[in-house]
């Protein structure tokens, strides 16, 4: 029977026996990643390779989420594929000779919240400004969706000095 996901995992004994897990979980269960969205739809695919790797109990993170984000120039939704892969290690920071390439999860190994870890990974993988591409619909004023050349003549404010230097 598989574990509930509001359940705590046990890393050590998963990665004894090679285990992966694959989830589902539905965005809007994640409080601190609602909040920066647009729209709280949708779900995140996760899948987690267990493995015990020089003598730590060690874990592939793999992510992925379809998200609508609020567009910081014209305030429009957008929609954006937020994927992560992560090395993780179950062990202090502190620990000696950790593998590298990995990063330390603290806590106990045998009681992982496998959902805090995929709304960390969410979280870290979002962008810091949100905005449309250049080839997308934007509709903040000023915004073109393709660049207008200039037509003005450029202006030269000290041209008029050169002539008053000569005398």
């Amino acid at each position: 029977m598989p574990t509930p996901p509001d359940r705590p995992f046990d890393a050590e004994g998963l990665a004894r026996s090679g285990a992966v897990v694959e989830r589902d979980f539905p965005i809007a269960g994640f409080a601190r990643l609602r909040d920066r969205l647009a729209d709280p739809s949708g779900s995140a695919a996760v899948r987690a390779e267990f493995r015990r790797q020089n003598g730590f109990t060690s874990a592939t993170l793999t992510v992925e989420a379809g998200v609508v984000l609020t567009c910081q120039r014209c305030l429009g939704p957008i929609r954006r594929k937020l994927k992560s892969a992560s090395q993780l290690v179950f062990a202090p920071e502190e620990s000696p000779e950790l593998p590298a390439g990995h990063e330390a999860i603290g806590g106990d190994p045998q009681k992982v919240d496998l959902a805090a870890l995929v709304e960390d990974e969410l979280l870290l993988s979002l962008p810091l400004i949100v905005r449309h591409a250049p080839a997308e619909e934007c509709n903040a004023p000023g915004v073109a969706t393709k660049p207008q050349p200039e037509a003005q003549e450029m202006r030269r404010p000290f041209a008029g000095l050169k002539d008053l230097l000569k005398h």
